[in-house]
């Protein structure tokens, strides 16, 4: 049998498995990035749309999807 590999990605995690004569194997990997680059944790609101400057964490997976 010749082995077989799925990988599922999205921005925060991939999850690799791979299909052998042998079993299975699964491995993880955690993505290190910061779910809004640029912004620090203690920064605070300047003003009442604050929240609409910044993009959404998807906002990058879902602009690369295609439909």
């Amino acid at each position: 049998m010749k082995t077989k590999v799925g990988v599922w990605i999205d921005h925060r995690k991939a999850i690799i498995v791979a299909v052998t004569d042998k079993g299975e194997e699964v491995g993880l990997i955690v993505s290190a990035i910061e779910s809004q680059p640029g912004r620090s944790p203690s920064s605070r609101s300047v003003g009442p749309y604050e929240s609409q400057k910044v993009p959404a964490d998807d906002s990058r997976q879902r602009a690369s999807t295609v439909i």
